[in-house]
């Protein structure tokens, strides 16, 4: 009798087990499609059962990814670190975290994050990758590169990688640099949208306004609902001193995310070209009410 009450209740434990190990599977692969909502669903599951602390661990970073892809960066935030306490050395739970930081403007923090990832496992390619955006945002395109080579020596084909060293190569100055990744990247994937945002911008700083606007008609076949494509559109007339256009390509940017303090901003200044002083001062005003310094400072110097 001792002995069939053993063999039921490890089958038990064993279900249990099981029943843990496969919700974190479907939750790692939920997240991985970006299905967040139904993944938190399975790692709260997780988490209200009693689990050891290495499964404790791994449901957290793993609840930690979900939050932060629906932008609940408090929750994220507080998940990953309860991931490193309970483990010191997991590297992914500092990576994650320094991309949230970074999402945050958090940058230094973000640096000290990633950097730790690394220290644990410094072959972790994808921490290097985040280290060099966080680089380049801290203005060391330099150091950013480094890190963006060893990134593409072991994945050659990553286009985020790629288009990074050619946001590096931009802030270095070498723009025909920029442009041989781009070609990279498009010859990779030709539906690469934020290649074809990269050309536009490396042709207006060229001054070539028509390559960069047809650059701009390409992205948005493929992606018309890419609010980026038409800010940069308004960018590109406003460089032209086609005001009107601009204003028009900002409009449509805003009706499509219109919490974004630059399309605002980018707008005033066009308004004040056409000499709308209300519309102008409307958007300097609101620019500055989402966190823009420039918008502040135009407000106060012609909106009084």
């Amino acid at each position: 009798m001792y002995l069939l009450f053993l063999c039921a209740n490890m089958t038990v434990m064993h279900l249990k087990a099981q029943s843990v190990a496969d919700l974190l599977k479907t939750a790692t692969t939920k997240i991985y499609f970006e299905n967040f909502k139904n993944a938190l669903i399975d790692l709260n599951k997780v988490l209200t059962k009693d689990t050891i602390a290495n499964i404790a661990m791994r449901a957290y970073y793993l609840r930690g990814r979900a939050f932060a892809g629906l932008k609940l960066y408090n929750e994220a935030l507080i998940d990953y670190n309860h991931s490193i306490q309970l483990d010191s050395n997991n590297a992914e739970a500092y990576n994650y975290k320094g991309v949230l930081l970074l999402e945050q403007n958090h940058v230094e923090a973000a640096l000290q994050a990633v950097n730790l990832a690394i220290n644990i496992n410094p072959t972790y390619i994808d921490a290097y990758k985040n280290r060099s955006q966080i680089l380049l945002k801290l203005n060391k395109p330099q150091a950013a590169f480094e890190d963006i080579i060893k990134v593409l020596a072991t994945s050659p084909n990553n286009i985020e990688a790629i288009l990074l060293s050619a946001s590096i190569k931009i802030a270095m100055n070498d723009l025909n640099g920029a442009l041989e990744n781009c070609n990279t990247a498009i010859h990779i994937d030709e539906f690469t949208t934020k290649a074809y945002l990269m050309y536009a911008e490396i042709y207006l700083t060229l001054g070539n306004y028509n390559a960069a606007i047809t650059n701009l008609q390409k992205a948005i076949e493929i992606e018309e609902s890419n609010e980026f494509i038409y800010f940069q559109l308004g960018n590109t007339y406003l460089n032209m001193q086609n005001f009107k256009n601009a204003v028009k390509f900002y409009n449509k940017a805003i009706s499509l995310n219109d919490i974004d303090a630059s399309f605002y901003f980018q707008r005033g200044l066009a308004k004040q070209k056409l000499n709308d002083h209300q519309g102008s001062c409307a958007d300097f005003a609101r620019a500055a009410a989402l966190g823009s310094t420039k918008g502040m400072e135009y407000k106060k110097l012609y909106c009084k």
